[in-house]
């Protein structure tokens, strides 16, 4: 850029430039324009020479006003500086004339100085005399009227005196009056040391005048602790007494106002006074005082009255502050610790009231519900309404725990903003989370154990069992989450770890597996305890002839169209219905097909395997337990013609009705016919009747 502004500069044909050549110019605009564009040329430098006279025109007339207004300036500062010598010269001479009369008068009392110099030293001599022979009477007066300090600073101005000159005679009754009452005063001292009524500021007073007595340190360093611990004892007694009738922030404010501005006056006036010692007992001193206001305030925090949010963080945050001010004065890392320990301790306590009040709350909507199935039928209650109800209430519960704990990262408390108080608040949002979901799982599993002592409706274990696997698969992830949300709202840039989400959920399925399993069973062995009654009670070898199916057999349908009805409002069908050609009545086989033999190679049929979470597997599970005690039961009678055709019509019915449940046909079959086989096996004359004849009768029946 410098290079292309030294070039134009030097160019001839630059018109603004220095080197400009104008005949040069003119030839080589003749060259190379035309008539139009030299014309054109010619106005616009006629038009920026007129502009460029009549700037400086301007410029011209306004340099001329300025020097006329700078001419004006200085004919006026000239006359103003004429003014100005006149006055100077008068104020010179008159502080000539001032300094002649100063000299004079110095010399007419030089004499008189000299004289009233010595008189003052005369007055000062007095006044320190009268001072020493006042002495005693001052001192006396000062203490009585308790003021002890000054007492001992009239004491110590006038004890160089009295040691100089106490030998004299005139001198030696002022000085043995003083040792008196000092002594007195020093014995004055130590008993209000002693007493249990004095403060923290007079204990302090105290002990600095002993010092200025020559007391000896090491006696009243013992001798200031000993009186400040029984006067702080006082406080923690007084404090102790609070806790049954007040509230966290009444106690904090007795606490910091009495107990910790006591000792940190002690502190301060311990260092103050003794602070060429070494201090080897003051923090053990501290420490154990602090040690005792913080239990005193872990009971404060567990009273009942202290559970809202608000009333506690508003209280701790007063707690904190003051501790912050206290570990500075003590310089004990221990009592910063512990400082850190108890909002920790607040907040996890906080996090504990939080979901045992959650779990008291479910079990009473768990009360309600159990109540509303006992009241009315499956038919004409809405389980998945249930399930949704309380799944949606639990959540809900819990995620308000959760923004309740964020109440302790506010940026106006003291703590809010540590790093160490978000980690803590994060690890007691997640125990809410996991130890509300591992205790449902708890009940879940205690309901499932005392089922069937306790009478629990087994569409409760059904819910519970959904409930369960819904948090399994999406609630706990859900509020996982949730609390990562909040965190990162509440305090940005906090590093998050990773929770161990298994072994809730683990937990969870564990619980889902057990009310299944339970709810199975008691299905089960209600409707086997029916068929054992039936089969055992009744005298097979008399049997009348069949008229249609026993009510038993009705029962049990319905006992087990119940349990199937429930497990279809909340669990998906996973089994295919069966073909028509698998539909064929198991009797219209021939005997032989019975026989112990094919028992063998038979398919093996596990009765009490773990319930899968899906209709079908539930309606097989309890059709296992019932229909196999069926088995075992006829297993053990002896049947007749009629005995045996009646219990054909009996497994008939159970076929038919069974098979419309969503059940796995194969196993329906399977059992029956095992059922039917061993009836056959143990009659004493084995003829079943046809087919159609017992198509007749179940539906006549």
């Amino acid at each position: 850029m410098a290079e292309a502004n030294k070039e134009n500069a030097e160019n001839p044909l630059d018109i603004d430039g220095c080197n400009f050549n104008s005949e040069m110019y003119l030839e080589c605009l003749m060259k190379l324009a035309t008539l139009k564009q030299v014309m054109d040329k010619e106005a616009e430098i006629v038009k920026q020479s007129q502009f460029l006279q009549s700037e400086m025109q301007t410029l011209v007339y306004e340099n001329y006003n300025k020097f006329i207004s700078a001419t004006e300036t200085v004919r006026k500062m000239r006359t103003d500086f004429q003014i100005m010598q006149e006055e100077m010269n008068k104020l010179s001479n008159n502080i000539n004339k001032i300094t002649t009369f100063s000299s004079q008068i110095s010399e007419s009392l030089k004499e008189s100085g000299t004289n009233v110099n010595r008189l003052c030293s005369t007055r000062q001599l007095l006044d320190k005399l009268q001072f020493l022979f006042l002495l005693p009477s001052q001192l006396n007066k000062a203490i009585i009227e308790n003021r002890y300090a000054d007492a001992v600073h009239d004491y110590a101005h006038a004890q160089r005196v009295l040691q100089k000159y106490g030998n004299q005679p005139s001198f030696q009754s002022i000085q043995s009056e003083c040792s008196e009452i000092i002594y007195g005063l020093k014995k004055t001292l130590r008993d209000r040391l002693l007493n249990s009524e004095t403060s923290a500021s007079e204990l302090a007073e105290s002990v600095g005048l002993l010092r200025q007595l020559q007391e000896t340190d090491s006696s009243l360093k013992d001798i200031f602790l000993s009186c400040a611990e029984s006067r702080l004892d006082q406080h923690l007694k007084s404090l102790n007494a609070m806790l049954e009738h007040t509230d966290i922030l009444e106690w904090v404010e007795k606490c910091n106002n009495t107990l910790l501005a006591d000792l940190g006056i002690v502190i301060s006036c311990y260092h103050e006074m003794f602070q060429d010692q070494e201090a080897n007992n003051l923090p053990e001193f501290a420490e154990k005082v602090m040690s005792q206001v913080f239990h005193l305030f872990e009971e404060v925090v567990k009273r009942p009255e202290n559970i809202g949010t608000e009333i506690l963080i508003r209280g701790l945050d007063k707690f904190f502050r003051k501790l912050q001010a206290m570990s500075e004065i003590i310089s004990s890392d221990v009592v910063s610790q512990k400082a850190l320990d108890v909002v920790i301790q607040c907040i996890n306590h906080k996090a504990v009231m939080q979901y045992q009040l959650i779990q008291s709350q479910f079990k009473d909507s768990l009360m309600r519900v159990r109540q509303t199935l006992a009241s009315k039928g499956t038919e004409t209650v809405d389980l998945k309404d249930i399930l949704n109800s309380l799944q949606v209430y639990l959540m809900q519960k819990i995620q308000a725990s959760l923004l309740d704990l964020m109440a302790f990262l506010q940026n106006n408390l003291s703590f809010g903003l540590k790093p160490w108080c978000a980690k803590a608040v994060a690890n007691s949002c997640w125990t809410v989370i996991s130890e509300t979901l591992i205790n449902l799982s708890d009940m879940v599993k205690k309901m499932a154990c005392l089922k069937t002592s306790n009478n629990i409706p087994f569409e409760l274990l059904l819910i519970l069992a959904k409930l369960c696997l819904e948090l399994q698969e999406n609630g706990v992830s859900t509020l996982h989450n949730h609390l990562i949300k909040l965190l990162e709202e509440a305090a940005p840039g906090l590093t998050i770890e990773n929770k161990d989400k298994n072994s809730v959920m683990v937990n969870l399925s564990t619980a889902a597996q057990s009310a299944l399993d339970s709810e199975v069973v008691f299905i089960g062995q209600t409707a086997a305890q029916m068929l054992r009654v039936s089969v055992l009670a009744r005298d097979w070898l008399r049997a009348p002839e069949p008229r249609g199916p026993r009510a038993v057999c009705r029962r049990v349908v319905e006992t087990l169209a119940s349990a199937d009805s429930a497990a279809s409002q909340l669990f998906p069908t996973s089994v295919k219905p069966s073909s028509d050609s698998s539909r064929r009545t198991i009797w219209s086989r021939a005997p032989s097909s019975f026989s112990p033999i094919n028992r063998i190679f038979s398919e093996r049929i596990e009765v009490f395997s773990p319930a899968g979470a899906d209709r079908g597997a539930l309606s097989n599970g309890a059709l296992k337990v019932a229909l196999k005690a069926l088995v075992e039961c006829v297993r053990l009678r002896t049947f007749s013609r009629h005995g045996l055709q009646q219990l054909q019509v009996d497994v008939h019915f159970l076929q038919q009705r069974l098979s419309c449940m969503g059940n796995d046909e194969r196993l329906l079959n399977a059992l029956l016919e095992d059922a039917l086989a061993s009836a056959q096996l143990r009659c004493v004359d084995p003829q079943l009747m046809e087919p159609s004849i017992v198509d007749i009768i179940c539906e006549r029946g």
